[in-house]
């Protein structure tokens, strides 16, 4: 029998409080003191930081106390992968012979697994170019999306080892979640490029109305 020490809601809570709270006051200060505010930077950086503890909550909480010696040996033995894509092979080979046969319940755990680390870092892809210059290219962007999937991966590993957690750290799940990164950075281009078109209309509509 084990309990959650650290909630996963309480995290995102206290995460996202703590920020509201912090960057309040910072701003507060700037405008007393007549200093420029750019409030599309804030808005995008407030968007980041959501996102930020949403995945660290997500992938990290809840933190757990009295696991049983078995499984925590257990975790210890299968707490870590290195071998790329071997898990998801497993996953794809247990399909009808896992969970009694049901290979329907098992293509969705390996579709919940998979595309759920694909779809988690999707929003990194898009949100870091808009949110720091020095994201503006594919290689950068990936990179730092790898940079992040594998702090996570080592810290759920520490958890492992202190048994607060039954996670497995998965090489899988970093090019799982470089893949994610991948995908919404071209999201990102399309969107880029879809609002310049758009632009192009309007500057275009307007000048022909006031012809």
């Amino acid at each position: 029998m084990y309990y959650a020490l650290i909630d996963n809601c309480f995290f995102a809570l206290f995460g996202t409080g703590i920020y509201c709270a912090v960057r309040s006051i910072f701003l507060c200060i700037r405008h007393k003191k007549r200093l420029p505010i750019h409030w599309l930077a804030e808005t995008v950086q407030l968007f980041f930081v959501f996102y930020i503890v949403f995945v660290v909550s997500v992938t990290l909480f809840p933190l757990m106390f009295g696991i049983d010696a078995p499984m925590y040996l257990d975790s210890i033995r299968h707490g870590i992968n290195v071998i790329p894509l071997i898990s998801i092979i497993r996953e794809f080979g247990s399909i009808g012979t896992a969970y009694s046969g049901d290979s329907l319940f098992m293509i969705e755990l390996i579709l919940k697994n998979v595309g759920g680390n694909i779809l988690l870092f999707v929003p990194l892809g898009i949100i870091a170019p808009i949110w720091r210059g020095k994201f503006q290219t594919f290689r950068a962007t990936v990179f730092f999306g790898l940079l992040v999937s594998i702090a996570i991966e080592t810290l759920q590993f520490i958890e492992i080892l202190f048994g607060t957690s039954i996670r497995v750290a998965d090489i899988d799940d970093v090019i799982c979640n470089g893949a994610g990164a991948a995908l919404g950075y071209l999201f990102y281009k399309i969107l880029i490029k879809v609002v310049r078109v758009f632009r192009v209309k309007l500057s275009h509509q307007s000048e022909s109305a006031s012809m």
